[in-house]
């Protein structure tokens, strides 16, 4: 089956019916041919049970495993993975990044709310980056988390904002090194050093053209306006 993100197609040949559910909603119904094949087979599915601490199905290790190979694959075409919860903010990227726990969903669920339908969540948890000459774009991808929070589009990424608890908001500007520690922190590191230096030009590309805040912040619409207010003069906005 042919499946298109990010602006590939990929012919995904799953054994399993969870993948073929998980992105149902990805398909390509198109004409032209897939950049490329994934199809995981038992080497693969063993390598990926090895991250799994969940005990989790065959059909959810073959669909994570499929998209690690896609990661791994979709160097060669631009793009790369972060992990983050990602929103279009009138069409305005806005990546929400920090360890897993932390309150990335729930914060871009508190920009739904605040702002209404001119939010719309890009992608909750797996998003792809998307490398043009003069542009990062973050793309919503069938990996999208456990609430399933994802639209299939792309926009121009116009902040990143990790984020940490704390009982006040405050949010400032980052510095290049802090940045890359996070952002590298929250992609997958290949082992393959000609794939590692396409991830850290990625990652130079990505700090040159977009600024990065950390924004300490609590569960409030507070949170939100500190947010915003930070960083709106990267906005397209009418």
């Amino acid at each position: 089956m042919l499946y298109t993100f990010a602006g590939l197609i990929i012919d995904i040949r799953f054994h399993h019916d969870f993948g073929k559910q998980l992105c149902s909603r990805y398909v390509y119904e198109g004409t032209e041919a897939p950049d490329f094949t994934v199809e995981v087979d038992e080497q693969m599915m063993a390598a990926e049970r090895k991250f799994d601490i969940y005990n989790s199905s065959d059909g959810v290790i073959e669909s994570l495993a499929a998209y690690r190979e896609i990661c791994n694959r979709a160097y060669a075409y631009g793009c790369m993975f972060m992990h983050c919860s990602a929103i279009s903010y009138k069409g305005n990227g806005v990546l929400f990044t920090a360890p897993s726990g932390t309150g990335k969903s729930t914060h871009s669920a508190l920009w739904r709310r605040y702002f209404g339908e001119v939010v719309q969540i890009v992608n909750d948890d797996k998003p792809f980056l998307r490398f043009g000459e003069n542009s990062v774009e973050v793309c919503g991808t069938p990996w999208d988390g456990k609430h399933h929070r994802s639209n299939n589009i792309c926009v121009p990424v116009k902040a990143i904002v990790i984020l940490s608890q704390a009982k006040e908001n405050r949010i400032y500007k980052t510095d290049a090194k802090q940045a890359l520690y996070h952002i590298l922190n929250q992609t997958i590191r290949p082992d393959d050093p000609a794939l590692m230096n396409t991830v850290l030009d990625f990652c130079e590309k990505l700090l040159q053209q977009v600024p990065v805040y950390a924004l300490e912040c609590n569960i409030s619409e507070e949170a939100v306006l500190t947010d915003y207010n930070a960083i709106k003069g990267n906005f397209d906005e009418d």
